[in-house]
């Protein structure tokens, strides 16, 4: 993930504090390079190529070259490079599946909802953007009172542009964007009637590496 530079950010709080002054929600949005270390997927996929290593010997034998010979050094050699390959590279997200990146970023979303007291607005009105950078993953996390009025499928649109330009590493553009979105369906549902005070923070607050081990 690029460092996201002070004119983006103040972009990005000033576009939730308008959003805000026109509908009786509250907006926060929360960036993370990733949502899980991995290293699991990474390091089984790198034992597994090591040991299919042997099969190189036979097919150097059938080519004539009957004095090539590998032993287990060769093996615990090649393991040790494809494992750090595969853990300190971005190949990581190759070899780890999608779907244990997509629960990994689903718990640690879901985690940071409660942990920064969207749950405890008394209208129960807070809405979460959150995305992880390196998984390409974005989602919208409501809180009851929004949820009665507004569909999951309402977010799916504006989901799916954000993931787009993720892929483009336009982390502006794309915040910007879902941010103007979420505020169109807020202030069609929640249209703002009476005077509000900001629970949340407009700023973009930006996570460290999670903690946890995948």
């Amino acid at each position: 993930m690029r460092k996201i530079d002070p004119a983006t950010k103040n972009l990005i709080q000033n576009r939730i504090a308008e959003v805000e002054k026109t509908c009786d929600s509250e907006l926060v949005c929360v960036v993370t390079k990733r949502s899980a270390r991995y290293v699991l997927y990474p390091l089984l996929t790198a034992a597994i190529l090591a040991l299919m290593l042997p099969l190189a010997q036979g097919v150097a034998q059938l080519l004539g070259f009957y004095d090539f010979t590998l032993r287990f050094q060769h093996q615990a050699i090649v393991f040790a490079i494809l494992a750090i390959a595969f853990i300190a590279t971005p190949l990581r997200h190759w070899v780890t599946p999608k779907w244990l990146q997509q629960q990994n970023c689903a718990r640690y979303s879901t985690e940071q909802f409660f942990h920064r007291n969207l749950h405890e607005t008394p209208a129960r009105n807070a809405i979460m953007i959150f995305v992880s950078w390196e998984e390409h993953y974005v989602t919208i996390i409501a809180d009851k009172g929004i949820n009665e009025r507004v569909q999951q499928s309402d977010w799916d649109d504006l989901i799916a542009g954000f993931v787009t330009a993720i892929k483009a590493d336009d982390m502006a553009n794309g915040f910007l964007s879902i941010i103007g979105g979420a505020g169109d369906l807020l202030i069609k549902h929640f249209p703002l009637d009476r005077p509000t005070t900001n629970e949340l923070p407009n700023h973009l607050i930006e996570l460290d590496d999670a903690p946890y081990v995948s």
